[in-house]
């Protein structure tokens, strides 16, 4: 598997977690953010930036993530997970409110809430959720505060090295978070870098 970063920096230290907090983590702590694609890494840098504001320091990095590398995702819980379980957690995942959900599904308020707590309790420890339910129907998964919790419980843990996110810029596309500090963030290698790589039809 490829990853894609967008970056100053052509490593996979974490430094600009240490120094700056983002949407899955509190400054402080090693984390690099990464996307699923090319194209998603750039509109993930566009959508921070004004276009004059980009640096001309930087690159495209390519990352090569071998297929082994344990991922905990963030929006697929896995065959424990029943279909009904899987599509209202899908739904959460992407900020969808419980009442939605439940006018979306047709059924109430209290089995959403059944069905929530029914996930939960099938979750392996790194993936419970590190909210209470309440704060999880009140606020949903876009809030900042709620996100940065998720991850930064996913990166306390230790469990897993790579964390999938969906992205906010664009739908169907995804992040990836590396832990550095997990033993095998040292077999994910960056690959190549590509210099400045703006078309500058995107900076007018």
């Amino acid at each position: 598997m490829h990853l894609w970063r967008i970056s100053k920096y052509a490593d996979l230290t974490g430094r600009g977690g240490v120094l700056l907090e983002g949407r899955w983590h509190r400054k402080g702590i090693p984390v690099v953010y990464c996307s699923d694609h090319p194209s998603t890494s750039l509109l993930e840098i566009l959508v921070h930036f004004e276009p004059d504001q980009i640096p001309p320091s930087f690159q495209l990095i390519k990352i090569r993530c071998p297929d082994e590398v344990s991922i905990f995702n963030q929006i697929e819980r896995g065959p424990e997970l029943g279909r009904r379980e899987k599509e209202l957690w899908e739904l959460i995942a992407t900020g969808t409110p419980v009442e939605v959900l439940a006018d979306q599904l047709g059924i109430s308020l209290k089995t959403v809430e059944a069905y929530i707590k029914s996930i939960q309790d099938k979750m392996p420890a790194a993936s419970d959720l590190p909210t209470a339910l309440a704060d999880v129907m009140q606020k949903p998964i876009e809030n900042k505060q709620l996100s940065q919790s998720i991850g930064m419980k996913w990166l306390e843990n230790g469990q897993y090295c790579l964390m999938r996110v969906p992205s906010f810029v664009m739908p169907a596309a995804n992040n990836y978070l590396i832990n550095p500090r997990h033993s095998q963030a040292a077999e994910i290698i960056v690959e190549d870098v590509i210099s400045y790589p703006f078309d500058s039809r995107l900076l007018r």
